[in-house]
């Protein structure tokens, strides 16, 4: 890993090429926070639709053009197009390599060829490009397009290995790309964007050479004022070389520079949320996800909806979890603030028996004293022990809270710390099967309060021998219960068996042998079970 001074020179520099000076810091988090802002603002694409309808417009008072203007403004569309939009660059370099056969232009057909196989390749259209591009011979091609030609014969074979990824094909293919890389770079003309940038990668010798590749992404992309595209596209290979928080850094810079250049066919984003996801922030993760997935279908890109789809359940999966873990733990909370509750409700219950005993006590000594005198002592004596067992009332109470408060804390602690089984064991003579059956009788009373007509309206669902009725009034018993909360819009089986403690199984047996007695069937049961109606107030 180099050196932190380093990376943080390069955020300022880059930040100030993308022309970003509100943010005075270039740390993970700073960046992450341009990026979940930039993920809401539309305005980029505003302007890039500006800018292609302005052109669209020339295009069409172009008709008693010359040949030269109109290839230049279905040029000028296509690269507007080209990481903004497949179907639509399509349709331009199509109208580009018409109008170059047109005019016989061996030159521009090669070149609009040659773009043609660019984007087939970055949309997935492996079949079609391979097609093209055996239809390119490689001794045909003109020496000023060598170096294009082998560029994107380079990424035909790394795109397609990356798809196919596997033991043997891919290996070969990667090996094909690399390559063709290096004939790219003795092709190219000198200082090209291209060349300059796969040189880091295999311009030079790993075995001699102590200028690792990042070290070459850090001085060329500091010094050549590239455009927000050329950032993005810098700041993306040079996250190949990071790990960790600098790796989502460097992901966030060229996330941030796609938005800005309306970059549709990106892999940043894309990766970014595969590195969130893996550092464990779920929620930018998802963002991240979410925006690769509008990204991948307005551009048409078919080769990244497949690495979306293999990303996007492990995200969700994991999302899911967390929340259900975080609902345990507000069930854990609650549960337990409920006992501590019931326990401090026992204590005051208790301290206000024993004081009652103490006044009854008092009472019995007033009732001996015969003189008026002695009576108004007894009366001044007993307001003084009164306040004195009030204050012993306080006192207790207080130390009775302050002990729970410090059960509460430890119980947080224990579970903030992840150690559930020492706060289980701390609250382990809690009695949590009563509070369970009195949480049964108050859901019951409450629910039959709120739908006195339940029982009767689900009986008429049943033929008279297969009713069920409760043997306790304002009651229900387990199957009615499961109906119930139905009724009240729980209809996930694992939530109901959770609130019952019944096993996801028993809930779906006790559903499907009350439907198959029913003289309801199919879907209408549940609607009638929905439609039982409320008291009306």
């Amino acid at each position: 890993m180099f050196y932190r001074k380093l990376i943080f020179t390069l955020f300022l520099l880059l930040l100030a090429a993308a022309g970003n000076s509100v943010f005075c810091s270039s740390s993970k988090d700073s960046l992450l926070r341009v990026l979940e802002s930039e993920l809401k603002n539309k305005s980029y694409d505003r302007q890039k639709e500006t800018k292609l309808n302005r052109i669209k417009a020339s295009l069409a008072h172009s008709a008693s053009h010359s040949y030269e203007r109109k290839y230049h403004l279905y040029n000028l569309i296509f690269e507007e197009y080209l990481p903004y939009q497949f179907d639509s660059s399509y349709v331009y370099l199509k109208k580009m390599i018409e109008a170059s056969e047109e005019d016989h232009d061996s030159f521009r057909i090669q070149e609009s060829q040659l773009k043609l196989l660019h984007i087939l390749t970055t949309a997935g259209l492996f079949t079609e490009a391979r097609e093209l591009l055996t239809s390119l011979s490689e001794e045909k091609i003109l020496p000023e397009l060598k170096g294009t030609y082998y560029d994107h014969k380079a990424r035909f074979f790394e795109n397609l290995a990356n798809y196919i990824n596997d033991g043997f094909y891919a290996a070969k293919y990667r090996k094909e790309s690399e390559l063709n890389f290096r004939k790219m770079s003795k092709a190219s003309p000198p200082n090209t964007f291209e060349r300059v940038l796969n040189q880091a990668e295999f311009g030079y010798d790993k075995a001699k050479s102590k200028k690792p590749a990042a070290d070459f992404y850090l001085q060329y992309i500091t010094h050549s004022g590239l455009t927000k595209h050329g950032i993005a596209m810098a700041a993306m290979r040079l996250s190949h070389h990071y790990s960790g928080d600098d790796k989502i850094a460097l992901l966030s810079l060229s996330a941030i520079n796609d938005i800005k250049a309306s970059t549709k066919h990106t892999q940043a984003i894309l990766r970014l949320g595969e590195e969130l996801y893996k550092a464990g922030d779920l929620k930018m993760a998802y963002e991240c996800i979410n925006k690769a997935v509008s990204d991948a279908a307005f551009y048409n890109a078919r080769s990244h909806k497949i690495d979306i789809q293999n990303i996007l359940p492990m995200i969700a999966g994991k999302t899911i979890m967390e929340t259900e873990r975080q609902r345990d733990k507000s069930i854990i909370y609650s549960l337990i603030f409920a006992i501590i509750g019931l326990i401090a409700v026992a204590i005051i219950i208790i301290v206000y028996l024993q004081l009652k005993k103490i006044k009854e006590n008092e009472r019995l000594i007033q009732k001996q004293n015969q003189q008026l005198a002695a009576i108004n002592s007894s009366l001044m004596e007993h307001t003084r022990i009164n306040e004195e067992y009030i204050g012993f009332f306080f006192k207790k109470s207080f130390s009775y809270i302050s002990l729970l408060e410090k059960l509460k804390r430890t119980v947080e602690r224990k579970i903030k710390m992840k150690k559930f089984e020492d706060a289980l064991e701390s609250i382990s003579s809690l009695q949590i099967n009563r509070e369970r059956e009195e949480l049964y009788n108050t859901l019951d009373q409450i629910f039959l309060k709120l739908l006195p007509d339940f029982i009767p309206a689900f009986n008429k669902l049943l033929k008279p021998e297969d009713q069920i009725w409760p043997q306790k009034e304002e009651s229900l018993n387990p199957v009615l219960r499961i109906f119930a909360l139905i009724r009240l819009g729980i209809k996930d089986d694992e939530t109901i068996a959770g609130i019952l403690d019944y096993s996801i199984s028993t809930i779906y047996t006790y559903k499907m042998r009350i439907k198959a007695k029913s003289i309801i069937k199919g879907e209408e049961f549940d609607k009638r079970i929905m439609d039982i109606k409320f008291i009306d107030h």
